[in-house]
């Protein structure tokens, strides 16, 4: 499915739709975002949607949000009004759909400048079909795979995987430009759409160490592990598209070369009471610990007192997860998997390593040898703060201003190509 389109470094590509503009905000702006699920909102897409509108804000820009409802909603920053749409969410599922009522898209578009998209969804549909008429600029975030969503399904999973295709690429057409958090998400995005497609990182608020910080991570240390010398740790949802199960075998690989470390998986979802059966089966309850959900503070705690980050997922457009991790200074175990960015960004980072799914006496191998090399270990860990500030979420405030401001340019507005009419649902 993905072309073979080189991207570079900075974020631009040798294709021309991947041209990184250069026009910078001379004024400040209306931006509107759209999402199903906001404040708090699942996965990295939220993430990276409430990191971007603060960055936008610190910028001095307007902000406002279109989203669905949440039984639990957290307060949006200062000046963000956020206009609430009744959401359905089937069973557990991560994805929640929004019902697109007309008169909110409608006094959503009448105040915004740009609009940018961030769920492919029927309310992303109607929203854009509503910029198009004003004619209102419009970005779409990339932040959704095929993979990820028909790992849901079994026996309809082909089914599936054809039907997200066509959607996406009648969806995909309807913006002026997309925008995807790493190279390997560019050439995806691209795969469904002749609309330029720039690189932005969904964007981290780098951590601020402080006396307090160092001193309870220290303290969280010290409980978990009970004199014994390493922690490595898991942070994500526990569902089958994670594959969680998978640090449940790696761990028991490694507890059978040496005992020496905890690992502690924080995180929730339909797997915790399967993971908890397959810890008593394989004898690991005094080497692996589940935490739950845990609060913001007591996550960076964790990330800060850990040594290796386990990522066991093979759908990853980029993994806030893991980025936090690495600017918590957590070297990287990753999997190798053709469908996810994470492990082309640990090599290229040099901040750990990769092992494939079907080899996971080998990774437990590879988290030995560099155990066994503090050396090494303390290079990647420094490798991978220095990775991780590049991704600092004020930096993508930036990007997402210029790509803005371009599109609002005279010259580019005049020219603006629109969708085929006959693309309308």
């Amino acid at each position: 499915m993905l072309e073979n389109k080189k991207i570079s470094e900075d974020g631009g590509a040798e294709d021309p739709r991947h041209h990184t503009p250069n026009t910078r905000a001379r004024r400040r702006m209306r931006v509107a975002f759209v999402a199903d699920d906001l404040y708090p909102g699942y996965g990295g897409q939220a993430a990276a949607t409430e990191g971007h509108i603060e960055a936008l804000l610190a910028r001095g820009h307007e902000v406002r949000a279109l989203a669905g409802t949440e039984k639990s909603p957290a307060g949006p920053p200062p000046g963000v009004r956020v206009t609430r749409l009744p959401a359905w969410r089937p069973g557990g599922k991560q994805t929640q759909l929004a019902l697109p009522r007309r008169s909110a898209i409608a006094e959503m578009v009448t105040w915004a400048e740009v609009l940018q998209v961030n769920t492919p969804t029927p309310l992303a549909l109607r929203a854009l079909q509503a910029v198009r008429r004003a004619d209102v600029p419009a970005v779409m975030g990339f932040h959704t795979q095929e993979e990820s969503m028909t790992l849901h399904f079994e026996r309809l999973r082909p089914l599936v995987s054809r039907v997200l295709h066509a959607w996406y690429t009648f969806l995909y057409r309807h913006p002026d430009c997309l925008v995807a958090p790493t190279p390997f998400a560019a050439r995806l995005a691209a795969s469904y759409t002749s609309r330029p497609v720039h690189v932005v990182s969904n964007g981290l608020r780098l951590p601020h160490r402080d006396p307090g910080s160092r001193e309870r991570a220290a303290n969280l240390r010290g409980r978990h592990l009970a004199g014994d010398k390493f922690l490595l740790a898991h942070v994500g949802r526990l569902s089958h598209e994670k594959r969680p199960l998978d640090l449940l075998d790696i761990a028991a690989a490694l507890a059978a070369r040496r005992r020496d470390f905890r690992l502690l998986i924080s995180g929730a979802g339909p797997l915790r009471q399967p993971l908890e059966r397959r810890r008593k089966e394989l004898g690991l309850e005094e080497v692996v610990s589940f935490l739950g959900y845990v609060p913001e503070t007591e996550k960076q705690d964790l990330l800060e007192a850990s040594d290796l980050f386990l990522m066991p997922s093979p759908t990853e457009l980029q993994s806030i997860a893991t980025l936090e991790a690495m600017a918590r200074g957590c070297a990287v175990i990753a999997l190798r998997s053709a469908t996810s960015a994470v492990c082309d960004m640990v090599r290229q980072a040099g901040c750990g390593l990769c092992y494939e799914a079907d080899d996971l006496e080998r990774a437990a191998r590879a988290v030995d040898g560099l155990l066994q090399d503090p050396e090494r270990l303390r290079r990647l860990q420094r490798n991978a703060g220095r990775t991780a500030r590049a991704h600092d979420v004020h930096e993508s405030g930036r990007r997402l201003e210029e790509i803005y401001a371009s599109l609002l340019a005279p010259a580019t507005a005049a020219r603006r190509e629109k969708p085929d009419e006959r693309t309308d649902l």
